[in-house]
């Protein structure tokens, strides 16, 4: 990037270096002279040259200190000093060469700074005063704003700036992002979509495959990763993104070998790693899986990423085997122990042998709470009612700011079926911090429960009128409203939403499948019903509706799966299924 128009470096030493020079014969002439001369007086261009090396003096100063970290000698009052006498010399230089990229400079000096991102805007609006419509400042104020989470503030810059300059296919190219970014996929396609072809590079062409497959345009998503990768063989984010819509193709082949040849290429982007260890979990191939489990990095977040895998397909024993990985250091982290309980319960059956896990978990630990968490719900599962609800009581206590253990309490006075206590702790959690999205959606449904369908939809809507992206709450309105056969067209708005925010629940695809179907849509339903058994292969009621909706689209052999199997994994109606059997 160019800096500012001036001498060559070696120029602008010289030019230093000789007024240095002429500084110090002045000095050694004044020796025994009745008259001293005159210091010489610097050029405009040598004291040009002069600031912008002392500011890139002070810049190295501040880098070195950022790099050392704790083995920095700076204080903070003197980090401080530097910073403030850099931005003076900036200054200086800016006022007699002034150049957007000094501009984008002077913001970065600011990007981490107490002030925040307002001293970064400041500088960045000052350079477009000075050069109105530079696409460098443009994109950078842009920038300042998502670095606040403000989206929409970013996203109307760069709007702005390509109705004045509607050719500017790299600004267009950033707005695409902006709004991928932001969720908004559909306006990011559309911006996209007006880059010419011959004019699209690897990152818009990325871009816009991500865009497509989060819309579900699985082919055109795959069709320009591809092209992306061509131009670009090296750019990885667009192979895994390439690869991971594949896995949702169900084209498993490609996709290993997508994984794999990243993997050849680097061993330093771990996600790929982890995304063929679940590719061959899915191919039902643990033994290739644990063996690039173990291959892969030995950092904690990787290993705890892997043993997750691992636990949630099932394979509880190679889960435990790459969760020992964590036992090779001095000291052995809480989640190894977390784990190895969750692994004892669900693998081996062993509640006891779980419950003796939780214990070496340390109440200094961040993972403290969810052991009491689990360790209730272990008691509970036992039948040792008093001790889980003692259990829940001393998490109240310990963190009586913390949602999760009155919904604990809640959740297991309701199992003893006593709902009026179960309303009662989320109440109680509720007096303390009030509004809560958690509790108050489960005492929604609790309402629900109650038959008081009414009060909790009230409760629901006051949850995503204030937390417009709580998933749950959206589900649970817009399933509702299908349920009743009113507001359809807002249902599926909201199921929707619920689905981009939590694309892998099974339960949220199974309401944008009922939805769709009772809109009557029915080629849309049974696009997502078959996503929904995909996820959760063995609820009743998505195999129910899986029936019903093969049944009206005269899938006669379809429908009849949908029922027996919604009967073999125990129905809450099992004789309403039986009736739509014999009516096939």
């Amino acid at each position: 990037m160019n800096r500012f128009s001036r001498p060559d470096l070696h120029t602008a030493l010289a030019a230093f270096a000789l007024f240095a020079l002429l500084a110090v014969a002045g000095c050694a002439a004044t020796t025994g002279a009745t008259k001293s001369m005159p210091a010489p007086s610097m050029t405009e261009s040598a004291r040009l040259d002069y600031d912008y090396l002392i500011y890139q003096d002070l810049l190295h100063q501040l880098q070195k200190h950022v790099q050392e970290g704790e083995r920095s000698t700076l204080t903070t009052q003197e980090v401080n000093d530097i910073h403030a006498r850099a931005v003076a010399a900036l200054n200086r230089v800016l006022s007699q060469a002034p150049t957007p990229e000094l501009y984008v400079e002077k913001a970065g000096m600011f990007w981490n700074h107490p002030e925040g991102a307002s001293r970064s805007r400041a500088a960045l609006k000052e350079g477009l005063e000075k050069f109105p419509d530079n696409r460098l400042l443009t994109v950078y104020l842009a920038n300042s704003y998502v670095a606040d989470n403000r989206t929409d503030d970013a996203i109307a810059i760069m709007d702005g700036f390509l109705r004045r300059h509607p050719k500017d296919m790299e600004a267009r190219e950033r707005l695409g992002q902006m709004l991928m970014d932001a969720g908004q996929d559909a306006k990011a396609l559309d911006v996209l979509k007006q880059i010419p072809e011959k004019q699209r590079t690897p990152d818009a062409l990325y871009a816009m495959g991500r865009v497509q497959g989060n819309l579900g345009m699985r082919k055109a998503a795959i069709a320009n990763l591809k092209k992306a990768v061509a131009m670009d063989p090296e750019f990885t984010e667009a192979m895994v993104e390439l690869a991971y819509q594949y896995e949702l193709a169900k084209d498993y082949v490609s996709a290993e070998r997508i994984y794999g040849s990243i993997l050849e290429q680097s061993d330093s982007f771990p996600e790929a790693r982890l995304r063929l260890i679940n590719l061959n979990l899915k191919l039902n191939d643990p033994a290739k899986a644990l063996e690039l489990a173990l291959g892969g990095p030995p950092t904690k977040s990787f290993i705890l990423d892997a043993v997750l895998m691992f636990i949630n397909d099932g394979f509880f024993a190679q889960g435990s085997t790459v969760l020992d990985m964590l036992t090779t250091g001095s000291a052995v982290p809480a989640e190894y122990y977390f784990y190895k309980a969750v692994i004892a319960d669900e693998g081996e059956n062993d509640p006891a042998k779980a419950l003796s896990y939780l214990e070496e978990v340390k109440k200094t630990d961040r993972l403290y709470p969810h052991a009491l968490r689990f360790k209730a719900q272990l008691l509970a599962a036992q039948g040792k009612d008093a001790e889980a609800l003692a259990i829940a009581a001393q998490g109240k206590a310990l963190y009586p700011e913390a949602s999760i253990f009155y919904i604990l309490e809640s959740g297991l006075r309701k199992q003893q079926g006593d709902l009026a206590g179960a309303e009662a702790s989320l109440k109680e959690g509720l007096e303390r911090l009030k509004n809560d999205p958690e509790l108050t959606y489960e005492l929604a449904m609790i309402y629900d429960a109650t038959g008081r369908r009414p009060q909790g939809m009230a409760l629901m809507e006051t949850v995503i009128r204030a937390h417009p992206d709580h998933a749950n709450a959206l589900n649970y309105v817009g399933y509702t409203l299908a349920e009743e056969g009113r507001e359809l067209d807002r249902a599926l708005v909201l199921v929707t939403k619920a689905s981009k925010l939590d694309p892998e629940n099974g339960y949220i695809l199974d309401s944008v499948a009922w939805v769709h179907f009772k809109r009557k849509d029915l080629e849309k339903a049974w696009e997502y019903i078959g996503y929904a058994v995909d996820v959760v292969d063995k609820d009743p009621t998505i195999w129910e509706h899986y029936g019903d909706i093969a049944a009206a689209m005269g899938k006669t052999r379809e429908a009849r799966k949908g029922y027996n199997y919604a009967l073999k994994f125990h129905s809450p109606d099992p004789k309403a299924v039986k009736e739509k059997l014999k009516k096939l």
